[in-house]
């Protein structure tokens, strides 16, 4: 499945780039899609910033990010790591005590505000107190407006941008008005960036945020229902490892992600999912017999008591990723957070998972040689395969019954 977004780059008076705005597109036609809803392009973007990785996107700098009204009262914004996200308030957001009241705890959380599409001081004045930025567009607002709304924010501490800069000499009088940053097609347009990403199957979500609104919810049952899809897993995993996170070490174990994101933020997480996804590419046979893969790798790990099972499932999980994404293995493995070892394994090196990963797909193929000599190294006992298989496929069917 292909994604999609563009950013602009922001510069400051030396004609620096300091931030990129992330755009919504949903091809590489280069224009927003008048027929989406405001709402759920914020949602697609902020899955696809996930996919496609912040830093990635923004070369490690600012990004500034379009909220409207609905996405900023539902505080989906905490998804996003305050001190690499700007939050971009829409013209059409009115300064209701709601709204108010949510920018204010946004900023608490160390969030930066910036109102967009600003042409007139009246339209400030209602958020004055909880904004950092406003931006003056130079197509909408004339020169007496843009005089008065610098003027009486001066001392107010808030940082102007000029957007819509088309001209040079629309530049010369931004910067002769004291404008701090600017933006517009004078300086570049908004680059398109394209990349592949894994649909999540929309029941698989539902259940598992149905799972989440119980007070007492089954954190084996949620570890479950996520292994069940590959996309969601892979999604999963990416998001509890990028940036806003930061944790010390990679995240590879689904329950452990589960336990250190917390029922709430797991819970607009998969809203945003569920919103923005679009109907999987991926062969449903496919994907079922990857997951028994997956469960089979596990189990002989365990069953072999070595130290890290869930790195065995994760292995067999994403053994089929690249042709699932259309890209090559190296460039999705190097995107994988699920360390050396998994990394090496799936790349062909010679491993204790990589080895347990080839007898799995040996046995799927029943080549008897193969079999034989990885059963040999790796001192598995042939006859238990058989009874792990059986098993694999009971745990699958299971889990893949839940989402029927």
């Amino acid at each position: 499945m292909k994604i999609f977004l563009a950013r602009q780059a922001i510069y400051n008076k030396n004609t620096k780039i300091v931030a990129y705005e992330i755009l919504y597109r949903n091809s590489l036609k280069n224009t927003f899609d008048k027929n989406q809803k405001q709402e759920e392009a914020t949602y697609k973007v902020m899955q696809n910033i996930s996919s496609f990785g912040l830093n990635i996107l923004t070369k490690n700098k600012l990004a500034f990010i379009n909220f409207p009204e609905e996405v900023i009262n539902s505080n989906m914004a905490t998804l996003l790591p305050p001190d690499k996200v700007i939050i971009e308030v829409l013209e059409t957001v009115e300064p209701t005590k709601e709204i108010i009241a949510n920018l204010k705890f946004l900023r608490h959380k160390g969030y930066t505000i910036a109102l967009d599409d600003i042409s007139t001081y009246k339209q400030v004045e209602g958020f004055l107190g909880v904004i950092d930025i406003v931006k003056i567009d130079y197509k909408l607002s004339n020169k007496a407006e843009r005089i008065n709304i610098i003027k009486k924010l001066k001392n107010k501490n808030i940082k102007m941008l000029a957007e819509k800069i088309e001209t040079e000499n629309e530049m010369i009088e931004a910067k002769i008005l004291g404008f701090d940053y600017f933006q517009g097609y004078y300086f570049s347009k908004p680059t398109v960036m394209e990349s592949e990403d894994i649909a999540a199957k929309n029941r698989t979500i539902f259940y598992v945020i149905i799972e989440l609104m119980k007070e007492d919810y089954d954190i084996n049952r949620m570890e479950n229902l996520i292994k069940s899809d590959i996309g969601l897993t892979y999604k999963f995993i990416k998001f509890i490892n990028s940036a806003y996170f930061s944790f010390i070490q990679e995240v590879s174990s689904i329950k452990n992600a589960v336990m250190l994101i917390g029922a709430n933020e797991l819970r607009k997480w998969l809203c945003i999912i569920s919103i923005s996804e679009m109907n999987s590419n991926i062969g449903e046979e496919h994907a079922n017999n990857i997951i028994i893969r997956a469960r089979m790798c596990e189990l002989i790990s365990e069953n072999k008591g070595y130290n890290d099972k869930d790195l065995a499932f994760m292995v067999g999980l994403f053994s089929d990723i690249h042709m699932l994404m259309d890209k090559s293995l190296i460039d999705v493995v190097e995107e994988l957070p699920i360390g050396k070892e998994g990394k090496a394994a799936l790349l062909g090196e010679d491993n204790i998972y990589s080895d347990i990963l080839n007898l799995v797909i040996a046995y799927e193929n029943m080549d008897e040689e193969k079999i034989q000599i990885i059963s040999s190294k790796t001192k598995v006992n042939i006859d238990k395969l058989g009874e792990i298989y059986l098993a694999s496929i009971e745990w699958g069917s299971k889990l893949l019954n839940i989402n029927r």
